[in-house]
């Protein structure tokens, strides 16, 4: 077997086997990764390259939305919903008007994000709330009447 064939396998039995809450994070990781590279490849002009990285960090997004539950999550899923949503108008506004600005709104949005539900992951759920609620302020935040 390859390295390659090694990897690939590796990484397919890491998603299988990864916890609901991990996959979570990995989907944050990989939008953000993909955010910064798209970002890369247009300061490049390598567009081509953008549109494949572009479109992977909305196909994440996508999923994240995709994966929320309406009726148990209540008003923290309603508000994720308007956060996905209001990314996905800021990637796609970012890329027409080739707003760099725009992609860096997404990956803080993205990295705060993420770094609440790894404290959640790691049983800090707790500890999340004492230390100011890192990205509350965008879970409370009412993203749904924000034209882009």
């Amino acid at each position: 077997m390859t390295y390659g064939r090694m990897s690939n396998q590796y990484k397919k039995t890491s998603v299988e086997t990864a916890s609901k809450l991990d996959l979570v994070v990995l989907c944050y990781e990989k939008t953000i990764q993909f955010v910064m590279q798209a970002k890369e490849h247009y300061k490049n002009n390598e567009f081509e390259e953008k549109a494949v990285k572009f479109q992977k960090a909305i196909d994440f997004v996508n999923e994240l939305k995709s994966s929320l539950n309406m009726d148990e999550g209540e008003q923290i899923a309603k508000n994720l919903d308007s956060i996905y949503t209001y990314i996905m108008k800021r990637l796609l506004s970012g890329d027409v008007n080739r707003d760099m600005a725009a992609f860096d709104e997404v990956i803080h949005i993205m990295s705060e994000l993420k770094d609440a539900w790894v404290k959640i992951s790691l049983g800090g759920e707790e500890q999340l709330h004492m230390e100011g609620n890192q990205g509350q302020d965008y879970a409370e935040k009412d993203f749904s009447q924000i034209a882009v």
